[in-house]
């Protein structure tokens, strides 16, 4: 069982792009903003809407900063609604179903300044996608992943009527260990989509038996019958449950421990029981729960239940 501990990719850290920053105009203070127009921030990446008419002079990161103080008593009026990360900026705000979005090819150069063993990618949608990594100048990592399901085809039949499914994600952990790697990732296709990159530290945990790993289907969707019996839906995002039983030795369980501790709070991290895309034993999100059962004088299980996010 490994964990990719993520690093946070910033305004420094991201060095190249070929993904512009132009989803709308700039907020600007002479402007005046009608009700629903947009603007974008290019301080905090994000993508604003204008809530009322006649909104001049009003800074929207001010604003959003301010109703997240809970010393600004009454913050109102409020004059923007965030909407979300600049296409930029999606690859890497945490919200793997809002990619972003590009023809033809989506590539970023990050030069994180800090060890980086393992990368990994959610929400795509991509023909291929390549990681190289330079030691300036030399290249000394250059994979490039096949987007494509094929775990269905499993006869000449199934190869001529069976659906293409591509796959979604990739996880990578044998990215060479240097302290200023240069890390350049490119997707490409007809239509690009990129949901989350999350690159950072490799950390072991223990060992994932197959027959410790349970997963289920979490639906944010709505459904529900009305007094007549019709049905009413909304399709909204769905993701994962995990459960991963890991198998630690005991003297190991205190590290252990130490670093679900760290993570709690809600923090997303990729949780990997096994890299083969047939498995489907991945999954990035937060952990929920965690419970220790000591079995022997050697080892220890400690049983993960871990929540995609969305």
């Amino acid at each position: 069982m490994k964990i990719i501990l993520p690093v946070p990719v910033t305004g420094l850290t991201l060095t190249a792009t070929n993904v512009a920053e132009d989803d709308h105009a700039v907020w600007s203070a002479l402007t005046t903003y009608a009700r629903g127009e947009f603007a974008i921030s290019l301080v905090t990446h994000a993508v604003y809407r204008s809530l009322l008419d006649d909104n001049t002079g009003n800074d929207p990161d001010l604003e959003v900063a301010a109703l997240a103080d809970p010393l600004v008593d009454n913050p109102d009026p409020v004059y923007w609604q965030i909407i979300g990360a600049t296409n930029r900026w999606r690859v890497f705000d945490r919200k793997p179903s809002q990619p972003a979005v590009q023809a033809g090819s989506i590539e970023f150069e990050v030069t994180p300044g800090v060890f980086i063993g393992g990368l990994a990618g959610y929400g795509i949608v991509a023909d291929t996608v390549r990681v190289r990594v330079y030691a300036d100048p030399d290249l000394i990592y250059d994979r490039t992943v096949e987007m494509n399901d094929e775990s269905a085809v499993t006869d000449w039949l199934a190869y001529f009527v069976e659906p293409f499914r591509p796959l979604e994600e990739f996880v990578l952990t044998d990215l060479p260990v240097l302290g200023t790697p240069r890390i350049v990732v490119t997707a490409t296709g007809p239509e690009v989509a990129v949901g989350q990159i999350v690159q950072g530290y490799v950390s072991e945990l223990g060992i994932t038996p197959q027959d410790g790993i349970a997963a289920s289907g979490l639906d944010f969707s709505f459904v529900q019958t009305d007094d007549f019996g019709n049905l009413e839906t909304m399709k909204r995002e769905a993701t994962r449950l995990m459960d991963f039983d890991v198998v630690v030795k005991r003297n190991s369980v205190a590290a252990v421990t130490r670093i679900l501790k760290g993570l709690r709070g809600g923090t997303p991290v990729v949780w990997i029981a096994s890299e083969t895309n047939e498995y489907a034993a991945t999954n990035y999100g937060f952990y929920r729960g965690y419970r220790t059962l000591y079995t022997g004088a050697d080892h220890a299980i400690i049983s993960i239940e871990v929540q995609g996010i969305v």
